[in-house]
């Protein structure tokens, strides 16, 4: 709704002829005057339609704040089509000026309306002082229901006492660190750019100049990791034992539909909004959405519980501009989003701590750990699952942060685990995170028939096992700069490494030796590079060293003739001798169940653009 407010010494109207959408008025309403008047012209849009309760009641609170701010004594709402070419129905826009007639005159407030779908002819006298000519857009939000008491945090033993975060000492340095960013709002003293950056750069991870903030672009060594760990998450999902039916939804989704409207009400002011003129749509920030919309059509029965959902879906969330950190906090991410459909509490339970177990194996896989941040929705949802957080506390051997929500918030959610690492800059990161709903099923209209015909609402799990591409991505990186510190080269997974083998003729003569052995391990389906270029044998090590290629070899008149290579490992930073076939056995088994693609690079480093 659009509104143009003018504070009048008088307005008058008289109507004259009607459009095809007048509504019928008895004769004495044809002429209107009054004087000392707040004249509101108003246009009634067509987003208001599914809101107009809302909509009317924001502005008329509006509309009084203003008559008692500039000193009016009584209001005209006068309908007015020129503030918007996007118009309401006739209907719904009576329907909105006669709800803002009623509210304002409950007021006490002498008020008056003049009649909708008329041509009018109207003479007005404007004040003229500096607040007489004001104009106004409303949206029609509810309002939120402001929460009961403060948010509470405490350690929770995995011996099951409840200590207070003022007592507790002991813990790891992320613990400790995680509660005093959570509980205390002390961030970690900032010590410079970050490290990983410059990898970043190597690997041609970047902001994208000509996008919003929070955008990125990946070069080819970036893109090909991106997608690898993409393949890499749709592996993990079909490993855990769940049926999954993997799905492919868009990216927006209308206002309009009330579940959408609800569920994202409560996601805050994170909420990428984009507008078509005549509606206004939200861009998807997780795959919740699509893949609800799928489910509550299909027939299901007990006898398919559980089941899972599965996509990489593209998301977005509107991050403050100067809080965005490259693969870390994007406002464009890609979310391996997993949704759970559980038959009740107890199933849900035991596959919650299915998937707690993958997130830890997975990030153990790196060489890294997690502590655990437990957000609960209220001290109930505490109550009915502290002892299955219990239990994955003594699994792990680690206490969890609790953070209980103040009371009074009807949250889709129960309990929600993020799961923290620690970065080289001393903070804690959220990477992984699973989460207990039991709202959206309802909301959405997702239901199964249980054993006796009947049809019940399924508790649904969110899960990212690896959290997005870019923050699996943020972890390796990280923990390729940790390995820095220890006084070695730093190093990716063998898996994920752009280039697995660097091969570097020493002359002319023995490109053609080097690209036969890069034949062979390409047949392998490894990803090999040729330095076919005419650069010295010394700057052709530096350069691999320097493109983080996991293994490299010189090729020679000894190598030729002998079979044997002298392969530089950089995991190691040594050399050791192998042939060709020990070095594909070897990166066979440092690479087994891990997915694989082709280098997205030419394989002779003269054919490469430089970029």
């Amino acid at each position: 709704m659009r509104a143009l407010y003018i504070h009048a010494d008088s307005m008058e109207f008289e109507a004259k002829d009607r459009t095809k959408v007048a509504e019928e008025i008895p004769a004495d309403l044809h002429n209107g005057k009054m004087e000392e008047v707040l004249v509101v012209f108003i246009t009634v849009e067509s987003d208001d339609e599914d809101k107009i309760a809302q909509v009317a009641a924001e502005a008329s609170k509006d509309i009084l704040t203003v008559k008692e701010r500039v000193g009016a004594e009584r209001v005209m709402l006068y309908p007015y089509a020129h503030l918007s070419s996007d118009l309401a129905r006739p209907k719904a826009s009576v329907e909105a000026l006669d709800r803002m007639k009623d509210i304002i005159a409950a007021s006490g407030t002498e008020i008056s309306r003049a009649p909708f779908g008329w041509y009018k002819a109207f003479d007005i006298k404007c004040k003229g002082h500096p607040l007489s000519e004001l104009s106004r857009d409303f949206k029609g939000k509810d309002e939120k229901t402001a929460p009961k008491g403060k948010d509470a945090y405490f350690v929770l033993k995995k011996d099951g006492r409840e200590v207070s975060i003022e007592e507790y000492k002991d813990g790891t340095d992320c613990m400790m660190y995680m509660i005093g960013k959570e509980a205390l709002g002390k961030e970690a003293p900032s010590s410079g750019e970050p490290e990983y950056l410059r990898l970043c750069k190597k690997f041609g991870l970047q902001w994208e100049s000509m996008s919003d903030a929070g955008h990125m672009s990946l070069a080819p060594h970036g893109a090909m990791m991106f997608d690898l760990i993409s393949d890499y998450s749709t592996d993990i999902v079909n490993s855990t034992g769940i049926s999954v039916y993997h799905v492919k939804g868009t990216n927006m989704f209308s206002l309009d539909e009330p579940a959408v409207k609800e569920h994202a009400d409560l996601f805050g002011d994170r909420l990428y909004s984009i507008s078509t003129g005549k509606k206004s749509f939200i861009l998807r920030y997780a795959a919740c959405h699509q893949q609800f919309a799928m489910i509550r059509s299909w027939n299901i029965s007990y006898k398919q519980m559980p089941f899972g959902a599965f996509e990489v879906a593209d998301s977005y969330r509107l991050e403050q501009s100067g809080e965005t950190m490259l693969c870390f906090r994007t406002r464009r991410l890609n979310m391996p989003d997993f949704h759970v459909m559980c038959s009740s509490i107890p199933e849900a339970h035991e596959y919650f701590t299915l998937l707690d177990g993958r997130i830890y194996d997975e990030i153990e896989n790196i060489g890294r750990d997690y502590d655990m941040l437990v957000n609960f929705s209220s001290r109930k949802a505490f109550e009915d699952n502290k002892d299955m957080v219990q239990a994955l506390c003594e699994k792990h051997g680690r206490d969890a942060l609790i953070h209980i929500y103040p009371e009074g918030i009807n949250y889709y959610w129960t309990v929600n685990i993020e799961y923290h690492m620690l970065d080289q800059m001393k903070r804690p990161r959220e990477i992984g995170t699973v989460q207990i709903d039991i709202g959206n099923a309802k909301r959405f209209g997702i239901t199964y028939a249980d054993e006796k015909g009947e049809k019940q609402y399924p508790i649904i799990l969110h899960c990212a096992v690896i959290g997005s591409i870019e923050r699996y991505m943020y972890a390796l990186l990280d923990t390729a700069v940790q390995i820095e510190k220890t006084g070695v080269p730093g190093y990716l997974p063998v898996w994920i490494t752009p280039e697995q083998v660097r091969l570097m003729p020493m002359s002319e003569d023995y490109v053609a030796a080097a690209k036969k052995i890069a034949d062979e391990l390409r047949s392998k389906r490894i990803r090999v590079s040729v330095d076919d270029t005419d650069a010295t044998v010394g700057k052709k090590v530096r350069r691999a060293k320097q493109d983080w290629c996991s293994y490299s070899a010189v090729i020679g008149d000894s190598e030729v003739k002998s079979g044997k290579l002298k392969v530089y490992v950089r995991s190691e930073n040594k050399d050791v001798d192998m042939t060709a076939e020990e070095l594909i056995s070897r990166i066979k088994t440092e690479t087994e169940g891990y997915p694989i693609r082709p280098m997205y690079l030419p394989m002779d480093l003269s054919r490469r653009c430089e970029f």
